[in-house]
Parts: C-alpha cells; structure tokens; sequence
C-alpha cells in the first residue's frame, strides 16, 4: 500500500484553497492535475509502498509521540522547482510546532528520509503538466491570498493512497491525537 503521514484540512480551508484555485484552473494557463478538494491535506512524511507488518511497526510508532494540539497558519502560494521549471503548485503552511512535530516523526522513522532533504511545509494544490502561459502563471500564483486562514490541529494520520482512474482516493489507516491545547 503507496502511505504517507499527514495533517488533514478542515473543511473551511479545503474549501477556500479549492475555491482560490479554481479561478487559477478556469484561467487556463497551464494543464495538469489538480487535487481533489476532498484530497487536499499536508504531508508530513511520504512512507512509500508498505506491507501491512510494516503498516503496524510505523504505528506503534507513531502512537509513541507526544505532543500538544497547535494553530497552523495559511501562507503565500508558490511552486517547485523554480520559475523556468514549474513542477507543482502549493500554499505554504506555517507553524514552529508543525516542524517540531515533523521533527519527532524523524527520529522515529530515520529509515524514511524526507523526499526532498528538507521539510517545507506546504499543500499540493496541482501538479503541473505543460504551461501555455508562464509569465501568467507566474503573476496567478504569486498574486493567491489566503489572508487570516488558520486552523487547529490535534492529531495526524497515517493514510493510504489508492490510485484509480478517477485519480488517487486516500483513505485512512489510523488517527494519532495530540494532548490538549497548552
């Protein structure tokens, strides 16, 4: 099973990125794949194809951290790899418990590295397939404000990802809740 560890959305917020991003899709500007509002979270860690022993040894894991609910704070809108290459879409996310709780998750899984070296916080809203227009698609990106969006979180999960021709439904496996709010 393809599994990763993340944060769902509240509803609100999946509802205002779709929304802020649903202007930039009927603009036409580039094509590719956006994710399904329903779809839309924060990856924490990407795990990979794993059996279900394994499954199990990550939740034990998992189960393991403590740590107290936090807010998280929508930021600025971006993308990866850089302008003249154009990979995927996101909205930043902010928080210092956000990477303290990505923190503990790494001491406890070493053996899964985060993809990109370093972890930077943010929701995949599309991943980008050819551009029609770069410079727009630029200016769109830069120029999406999601001002005072913010929400609790007091727990994360551990999902699987099922791919289908409608595209990728996830599924979770498990809920890992936080302490109170400090």
């Amino acid at each position: 099973m393809r599994c990763f560890i993340a944060i769902e959305l509240p509803e609100h917020v999946k509802s205002k990125i779709f929304h802020e991003f649903q202007t930039l899709k009927d603009k036409n500007l580039f094509g590719g794949k956006f994710v399904e509002k329903e779809n839309l979270h924060l990856t924490l860690r990407f795990l990979g194809n794993l059996t279900k022993e394994k499954i199990e040894k990550i939740s034990k894991k998992m189960r393991e951290i403590n740590f107290n609910g936090f807010r998280c704070m929508i930021g600025r809108s971006g993308f990866f790899d850089n302008e003249k290459r154009i990979r995927v879409i996101w909205i930043e996310t902010i928080s210092k418990s956000l990477e303290q709780l990505e923190k503990k998750i790494s001491e406890r899984l070493p053996e899964y590295p985060p993809e990109s070296g370093k972890f930077s916080p943010h929701i995949t809203v599309a991943r980008v397939e050819y551009i029609n227009d770069r410079k727009g698609l630029i200016e769109n990106i830069k120029n999406v404000h999601l001002k005072n969006l913010n929400f609790d979180v007091d727990e994360f999960i551990l999902m699987k990802s099922e791919l289908t021709r409608e595209g990728a439904r996830h599924k979770v496996l498990e809920r890992f809740e936080f302490n109170q709010f400090p």
